[in-house]
């Protein structure tokens, strides 16, 4: 007579699982503080001198997880923290390959295959980080990366009041908010454009779709959008306001819409389709004649995007010049004369195309605005589709007239997000498979085992 072992209910045949224990205080606090300190490199004093070299300082948070995964070896964890590796590596993958197929034909831009590799690295980092993050903290990753951009962002208004005094920096503040954003001095020393362009993310999330069930869950809900609305305010980013509300309605009506997914996945495509009728508008100068006819401040931006038009051809069979080729135009312009000063192109959608060529930049816009939300979809949810292509829509908007599409915390809350969002599912999954065994589940399984005894004795 062979045993035949009767599983309890609600456990699967496999090993079960017990829920996640919470890292050990020491290391919270020690992926909180390189967080942190890694934020603080934006404040401007650091970041004219140093550049992006403190935001390495993120790299602690991956030595936290590694020695919090020999405390603690969750395997089933770590799979579900590494699956996404891959997925985000396509990217970096496009950037290389294009970039080195680019560089092949002329090595003699050795200046912005040095700045590439580096930029490369970064983006690398970002998403090492953010693995390492929802390793630590799973679906509280989210939290803890907000409140250390906060405390980095005070930290940083902190070390600016010396400058100005205490009751000018109030006053800067608060002129700032009054008038909406309109503020000198203090403020404007508080222009911290990559955290900034973070909170609006955040402020998606949290406005739409952080956890609200409890009375805790939704005064933590509202902080948090308060702090989101007040650091966008003083960092001078009024035009992420009305990006970040009109993707909160945009999240309202697909919710309400049937068959949402098509809704999503349409999103996508129609942006993939927009990008190129909007560089055939940037390049003809048609987008700077209408934003000045409606009394639109440019900002030297109708300068900077008409200058490349001789360096690059609006063609599918454009090659590109590689990544971070503009930055050597930039140069060049700068050597000339043409500007005073090393100026930002101010469109990364732009920016792209010229370095990645026609073909790179449909994989990069195909990546991710086509692959990405159906990954999101399929492999997890919805919810978690919904967020992740309400982010990308709302960063979309800055990648049309600013610089964000490599920047690094903007990259790591792009990646972050909804990683840590969808481990919600993940947590569920593995209650289902971990539970507390009954009286009579308990009394089943003694009886089993003496069963198994007496039989082989």
């Amino acid at each position: 007579m062979t045993k035949t072992r009767q599983l309890p209910y609600g456990v699967e045949d496999e090993v079960p699982q017990r829920p996640k224990r919470i890292p050990p205080a020491f290391l919270t606090f020690l992926s909180v503080l390189f967080t942190v300190l890694a934020g603080l490199g934006d404040w401007k004093t650091l970041n004219d001198t140093l550049k992006g070299l403190p935001k390495a300082i993120a790299l602690g948070v991956i030595v936290c997880a590694f020695f919090y995964f020999l405390v603690d070896a969750d395997i089933l964890n770590f799979k579900k923290a590494m699956s996404y590796f891959p997925v985000y590596m396509l990217l970096i993958a496009v950037y290389t390959v294009i970039s080195m197929y680019i560089w092949v034909s002329d090595f003699s831009k050795f200046s912005s295959i040095s700045r590439a590799g580096q930029k490369i690295l970064f983006q690398i980092i970002t998403i090492i980080y953010a693995i390492c993050m929802c390793y630590l903290f799973e679906d509280r990753a989210i939290d803890y990366l907000f409140f250390s951009m906060c405390a980095a962002n005070a930290g940083i208004m902190l070390l600016e009041i010396p400058k100005y005094g205490i009751a000018e920096s109030i006053s800067s503040v608060v002129t700032c908010i009054v008038t909406f954003g309109e503020a000198e001095g203090f403020v404007r020393a508080l222009e911290i454009h990559d955290i900034t362009f973070l909170f609006g993310q955040f402020f998606i999330y949290y406005m739409m779709f952080a956890p609200k069930e409890t009375k805790e869950n939704r005064i933590k809900r509202r902080l948090c959008v308060g702090l989101c609305l007040f650091f966008m305010l003083v960092g001078l980013k009024r035009s992420t306001l009305p990006a970040v509300m009109m993707m909160c309605v945009y999240v309202k009506m697909v919710r309400m819409l049937p068959r949402p997914r098509i809704w999503m996945m349409a999103t996508g495509i129609a942006l993939f389709l927009f990008f190129y009728l909007y560089l055939y508008l940037v390049r003809t100068g048609i987008l700077v004649a209408f934003l000045e006819s409606l009394g639109v401040d440019m900002m030297g931006r109708n300068t900077l995007w008409s200058l490349p038009n001789s360096y690059y051809e609006l063609s599918p069979f454009w090659k590109g010049r590689g990544f971070e080729g503009v930055s050597d135009l930039v140069a060049m312009w700068v050597e000339a004369g043409i500007l005073s000063k090393s100026f930002p192109l101010h469109n990364d959608i732009l920016k792209l195309f010229i370095e990645l060529g026609a073909l790179g930049f449909t994989l990069w816009s195909g990546i991710n605005y086509i692959l990405y939300p159906a990954y999101w979809i399929n492999r997890h949810d919805m919810e978690t589709g919904l967020l992740y292509v309400s982010i990308l829509c709302y960063m979309t908007v800055t990648y049309l007239t600013d610089n964000t599409a490599l920047y690094f915390w903007s990259c790591v809350g792009l990646r972050l997000i909804p990683m840590s969002y969808s481990y919600r599912l993940f947590k569920a999954q593995k209650m289902r498979r971990w539970k507390p065994l009954s009286a009579d589940e308990v009394a089943n399984e003694i009886w089993l085992a003496e069963m198994g005894g007496n039989h082989h004795a």
